[in-house]
């Protein structure tokens, strides 16, 4: 039964385009902890505790602030407020929820090769679709409208690739965390070959990436990616190996087609509508930090109307009445957004949470031998929290549902992992064999 909820949960990963799914993995999960959570004592120093108990004191956090509010408690169990104004409720879950459900080695790899496989497929079918609407006549826009990834945006006008996701930031966003495990698999293994899982893992998700045209998972990737070779500089050779012969031709392939260079050039665009209308959102969100710097204006306010406020000014000042909006209006910077909404305290409990999680992974990649599945993707791990730090500077990705939900469930497999490397000592065979299946 576990496995079925984990993989339920790996399934969900893959798209929000359907709610249901995404919400019996969080309730199976749940479900699964409530059953099967066991007090071992001696795997305590596997866990994420520090990290945990960041998450718990911003769970307390937030919700003390909601009801400090007085916005109607029934809001707070609403659909609209979980899927919006309050996803962190609902995506940092996995962090607590995982516990020891005695997944071995052999599970935990093939529940991230389903991921990086469902992303990669769907990927490959995009970009074939992709193709066929700008000009490539293949007949794929008969596919029923499920299996329609990619769609038409009006400002600019251009076609984006949004897989199984609501929005093309947000599949941009997903699509570069599995270009990180991907890349981290590849760096990390002990030898790199051009024709092999890893290296289709990458390209398709990488090209789902570039096919997104979100240029904020543009930029983040770019400059985490830099972080994943960096951790691999002593592989001078794998390195560069998989440079010259993977990524630089990709990249090199993607940045001549026009209508992929043409988003990246936009990147740096300050007269660009969007961009501009974020340094509203910027301020916006400044304002609401000035006005309560300690603690901030209270959860799920930022986008609320006809605010009044109870409190000190400047000090602690709370929006205690106002119309209550839940849309997916945000600050577009995760940490303005919990300034504004959580003040001083907000953020650095949340940045504390995530730096923690780091931290852990780091701890816990040290105890798998190089060149094991362990040891990759622990460092794909730390790769995807890098990520996260990255992208969260130009959209409100840490208070999603979708990057983070992803990054969690990511962390409870490692843990699981962990604890299974524990259980069974790896010997020099069964390293072997790691190694083997890893590449």
């Amino acid at each position: 039964m576990s496995k079925f909820v984990i993989l339920l949960l790996v399934i969900s990963l893959t798209g929000n385009l359907f709610p249901a799914i995404n919400v019996a993995a969080i309730l199976g999960l749940l479900l699964l902890y409530i059953v099967h959570r066991k007090t071992e004592p001696a795997k305590l120093d596997l866990a994420p505790q520090r990290a945990r108990q960041f998450l718990i004191y911003a769970y307390v956090f937030w919700l003390t602030s909601y009801l400090l509010t007085g916005v109607p408690l029934g809001n707070l169990f609403s659909y609209e407020f979980l899927r919006f104004d309050g996803a962190l409720l609902v995506a940092y879950l996995p962090l607590l929820a995982f516990a020891d459900y005695s997944l071995d080695e052999k599970f935990v790899r093939r529940a991230v090769e389903l991921f990086l496989t469902l992303m990669s497929l769907v990927a490959v079918l995009g970009a074939a679709e992709f193709a066929d609407a700008v000009g490539v006549p293949l007949g794929l826009s008969n596919l029923p409208d499920q299996l329609q990834l990619v769609s038409f945006a009006p400002s600019p006008p251009q076609y984006v690739f949004q897989a199984m996701f609501y929005s093309h930031n947000a599949a941009g966003a997903v699509y570069a965390l599995a270009a990180c495990i991907a890349l981290s698999l590849l760096l990390h293994t002990e030898k790199v070959k051009v024709f092999s899982l890893p290296a289709f893992w990458f390209g398709a998700t990488f090209t789902g990436l570039a096919l997104s045209k979100s240029r904020t998972a543009y930029a983040a990737f770019l400059a985490t990616s830099l972080f994943a070779f960096l951790y691999a500089r002593k592989q001078t050779k794998k390195v560069l190996k998989i440079a010259v012969l993977i990524v630089l031709p990709l990249a090199a392939f993607f940045l001549t087609q026009p209508e992929v260079s043409q988003r990246v050039e936009a990147v740096t665009d300050t007269e660009d509508a969007n961009v501009v209308g974020r340094f509203l959102y910027f301020q916006r969100a400044l304002e609401d930090f000035s006005l309560s710097p300690v603690i901030g204006i209270g959860f799920g306010r930022y986008n609320d109307d006809s605010l009044a406020f109870s409190g000190i000014p400047g000090f602690v000042y709370i929006a205690t009445s106002g119309e209550v909006i839940n849309n997916g209006e945000h600050s577009h910077n995760s940490y303005l957004h919990f300034l504004a909404e959580g003040g001083v305290a907000g953020l650095l409990l949340m940045v504390g949470m995530w730096f923690s999680t780091y931290r852990w992974a780091e701890r816990i990649q040290t105890r798998f031998p190089e060149f094991t599945f362990g040891h990759a993707f622990a460092r794909a791990i730390q790769t995807c929290v890098i990520l996260e730090c990255f992208i969260s500077f130009t959209e409100h990705s840490m208070g999603t549902a979708v990057t983070s939900l992803t990054v969690f469930t990511m962390v409870g497999l490692l843990y699981n992992l962990a604890v299974c490397e524990q259980r069974a000592p790896v010997t020099p065979i069964a390293q072997l064999q790691q190694i083997r299946g890893l590449a």
